[in-house]
């Protein structure tokens, strides 16, 4: 960065350097017809796009989610190739795991919905889940749904490829560069202020991830978000177990095994608890233990070698806000993401780059606008984990 001059006028301003900045950012910049800079206040990847348990599907139970995730893993696919640099996607399969006879229903009903929009999945009864993943514990498999062109990718990878890919197309990236404030002058963004320098802009986007509501009050918007925090763990190196990636909603965790072995993946207490802290918990850390050995009874007295903890955004609804707002021209949203922001975040970045460079709001997008929390058009997901039914 200090090969870089800060530009005294740019036609975009992004706000946060985590997949969703950085994922807009190289989409913009393909164009080539716009001056693009992303202001990060701490590390590249500093927030939840590196703090995630890096698994990746489309394979939900409502037409807007599916819309838009699926789009995002298409683009997951080829992107390795696309950016060129290796994101390590692991097309390993994703298995959504029912451990009651009501969760397997819900998971028949969702897989209506997906093959209505073309996605390939299967319905796994009991003995076939355990036939694909014989480690499991068999007395809390009901039955699954599994995603075998989905999987995973690393946090770290995507943010670098991103980055570099963006840098390489002329986009200016500024690392530890806060934004301090945001001028507005009859309804328009006009000047964002930051910690180096002052920019003249006419489109800001905020994709700050946890601090959104901070950089939203700055043009004096408020946004219906709530920041929570989610806790990752990593035990020691283990031989091959588990080649998919696993989410059990019920017992509010996730999991999938690296290249080299090592179990990774997050849960929920219980009694969860909203908190901002970036320190772990030991009683979240007692919680994805006991869930994991509870799935896998294997893992019983393994080491754990590393944990994190990441902070996320989250609406009403649980699914992100996308696109503009009509209180100020020029300021655009990409936040809110929830868990979820990794596995959208090409998806995401390119949706929006196609309205900034169009004007047209695609299709994925459309049913993630600001306005549905006045409207009352709430997107209603039923394949994630729903906080308030706990």
């Amino acid at each position: 960065t200090s090969e870089v001059k800060m530009r005294k006028q740019y036609d975009v301003v992004i706000i946060g350097g985590g997949i969703q900045g950085l994922s807009l950012a190289y989409y913009l910049a393909r164009d080539g017809s716009q001056r693009v800079v992303v202001f990060e206040k701490s590390y590249l990847g500093s927030g939840a796009s590196g703090r995630n348990g890096e698994m990746i599907r489309s394979a939900f139970g409502s037409r807007e989610w599916i819309g838009l995730w699926d789009k995002s893993l298409h683009l997951w696919e080829d992107l390795a190739a696309d950016i060129g640099f290796n994101v390590m996607f692991t097309r390993h399969g994703y298995m959504i795991l029912a451990t009651n006879p009501e969760e397997f229903d819900g998971l028949k009903q969702n897989q209506k919905t997906q093959r209505e929009l073309g996605l390939k999945t299967t319905i796994l009864d009991a003995e076939d889940v355990l036939r694909l993943i014989p480690a499991m514990n068999p007395d809390l498999i009901a039955g699954g749904l599994l995603q075998a062109s989905a999987g995973f990718a690393r946090h770290d990878a995507a943010i670098w490829g991103y980055a570099r890919a963006a840098r390489r197309l002329g986009v200016d990236i500024f690392p530890f560069t806060e934004v301090k404030d945001i001028v507005v002058q009859s309804g328009s963004v006009r000047t964002v202020k930051t910690s180096g320098a002052e920019v003249e802009t006419r489109t800001v986007v905020n994709a700050a991830g946890a601090h959104d509501r901070r950089i939203a009050q700055m043009v004096g918007l408020e946004l219906p978000t709530v920041t929570h925090r989610i806790e990752v763990m990593v035990t020691e190196p283990l031989k091959p177990f588990l080649l998919k990636a696993v989410s059990a909603p019920g017992l509010l965790c996730y999991m999938h095994q690296s290249a080299r072995g090592e179990f990774i993946g997050g849960a929920e207490r219980d009694d969860f608890v909203p908190s901002t802290s970036m320190r772990n918990s030991l009683g979240t850390t007692c919680a994805i233990a006991s869930k994991y050995v509870r799935i896998f009874p294997q893992l019983a007295g393994v080491r754990m070698m590393r944990q994190w903890t990441g902070l996320i955004s989250q609406t009403p609804d649980h699914a992100p806000i996308i696109g503009s707002v009509p209180e100020i021209e020029g300021f655009l949203l990409s936040v809110a993401w929830s868990g979820y922001g990794f596995m959208g975040g090409p998806g995401g970045g390119k949706a929006l780059s196609e309205y900034i460079l169009s004007g047209d709001l695609p299709p994925e997008i459309r049913p993630f606008n600001a306005q549905r929390f006045k409207t009352g058009e709430l997107v209603i997901e039923p394949a994630i984990i729903k906080k308030e039914h706990r």
